[in-house]
């Protein structure tokens, strides 16, 4: 990682350096030909002039690494519970990896509404084109996602480059979230269309990087006075300091211009923070106006921004699951029994480790040199599996029957909000830390979660990269 935790000296050194090269680099940008929503300048206020006390106070939640067995359930225990104000349960970002993954698992996560992004196929900072291109082509080949809803990155190690941004750029990839944000250059997500301006310590604000409608999400660090830390900061203190740090970030957000907080986490390392992380996001929840999104969600926000008010209404933070009607190959507990039926996933050997997928297994490990290796049994064969088509999505789609279940007239969804009752709470001050948080509520993760996530485990044990 480029940095999880600051010094004093390095932290002042780089609040200065940060502050007024990002500041320089926001100014830079010309809104007279910055255009909104195709261009968005950076800034550490709300798109298009809104008043701070009227927008969300979004909260984003990511996890980076494989999506498998031991990492599932980290995730499950620290979303379940925790709701919108419109009912809709908790939904969250996976940077997710090739290696070490269960294809299987990467698709219940995007199909239970969550987001899934790029984080290279072998986790290799700086990475090469084809460790991003590759990673996309296996997740899209064997967990049957969209190279569309595929369009997040975020950098392993957060170890990024010029070239990693031009890679991204040629590829079409809707935004990256690698970059740093410290308390000056703390900007809502911008379009690069006048370069990065978060990072400027290490030079990379000055090296050109120009990307025109692609967004850059900030990573925004938990400060603590002395100390800056970007990931995991349950690391860094006692659950009670950890647990005030949390809060005194969040209020400097919510109290401020409500810029995006972000808490970003590798769940091989969260441990027993799960209480502390589920007391903080209850506490949160708490407050008047906060919702919790994916970075995907938080950008359809950024280019038609409306008020809290409206948060509600907007299509994109409904919570629906198709009503199939019968157990399919398709990431969902569809017969509602609690388990996967027989027969339907299938479990390919290899000697990095076993996964499961829908869409048949290929006749090796996907690598850089074939992402997308032949399967074993093709499609269109006996005992086949048939890749989820352009005109159906991966939700309604049969691999194995070759049929798409929805169709103009016979599409139904059952909505999974539920009538919330919190009451809203009044912010405690920064140096408050006697808040009691309310109970959560009952969590919404299937059980197909439970057992493909066990079955996973059982198979691929702990390994996992950092």
């Amino acid at each position: 990682m480029r940095f999880s935790t600051l010094s004093l000296a390095a932290a002042v050194s780089t609040l200065l350096i940060s502050g007024f090269v990002g500041s320089a680099e926001a100014a830079a940008c010309d809104t007279t030909k910055c255009v909104f929503p195709a261009c968005v300048c950076p800034s550490v206020n709300p798109p298009k002039g809104m008043d701070p006390k009227t927008v969300p106070q979004f909260f984003t939640l990511t996890f980076d690494d494989a999506i498998q067995g031991p990492t599932v359930p980290v995730a499950k225990s620290l979303m379940d519970g925790h709701r919108n104000p419109n009912g809709c349960p908790m939904k969250a970002t996976w940077f997710a990896q090739t290696l070490y993954s269960d294809f299987a698992l990467i698709q219940q996560w995007a199909a239970a509404g969550n987001e899934v992004a790029d984080h290279t196929m072998n986790h290799i900072g700086t990475p090469p084109a084809e460790e991003i291109i590759g990673n996309r082509k296996a997740i899209n080949a064997f967990s049957g996602i969209p190279f569309a809803n595929l369009n997040g990155f975020r950098a392993p190690f957060l170890n990024y480059s010029k070239a990693t941004f031009d890679i991204l750029s040629q590829e079409k990839f809707l935004y990256d979230s690698s970059a740093s944000a410290l308390t000056e250059d703390a900007f809502w997500p911008y379009t690069l269309d006048y370069g990065l301006a978060n990072d400027c310590w290490n030079g990379i604000c000055a090296a050109n990087v120009v990307a025109p409608g692609m967004w850059e999400i900030p990573m925004h660090a938990i400060m603590d006075g002395t100390n800056a830390y970007v990931m995991d900061a349950q690391l860094n203190g006692t659950p009670d300091k950890v647990a005030q740090w949390l809060k005194d970030n969040f209020n400097r957000h919510y109290q401020g211009t409500r810029q995006p907080f972000g808490i970003y986490l590798h769940p091989v390392h969260v441990k027993d923070a799960d209480k502390l992380y589920n007391e903080f996001m209850t506490w949160a929840a708490g407050q008047p106006d906060v919702w919790f999104v994916t970075n995907h969600q938080l950008l359809q926000w950024m280019q038609n921004p409306v008020p809290a008010s409206q948060m509600k209404d907007q299509p994109y933070m409904k919570c629906e699951l198709p009503a199939v009607g019968k157990e399919i190959c398709n990431g969902l507990d569809d017969s509602k029994s609690g388990t996967i039926d027989k027969g339907v996933l299938e479990t390919c050997n290899f000697v990095e480790g076993p996964w499961s997928t829908c869409y048949g297994c290929p006749k090796t490990q996907p690598t850089t040199a074939n992402p997308v290796p032949d399967r074993v049994v093709p499609a269109g064969q006996v005992g086949g599996r048939t890749p989820v088509p352009a005109t159906c999505a991966m939700e309604w789609w049969d691999p194995i029957a070759a049929q798409c279940l929805c169709t103009s007239s016979n599409c139904t969804f059952t909505d999974t909000a539920v009538t919330t009752t919190t009451t809203a709470t009044t912010l405690p001050s920064p140096t408050n830390s006697n808040h009691k948080p309310a109970s959560a509520a009952s969590g919404q993760m299937t059980g197909s979660w439970a057992f493909a996530a066990a079955l996973a485990a059982a198979a691929a044990g702990v390994a996992q990269m950092l």
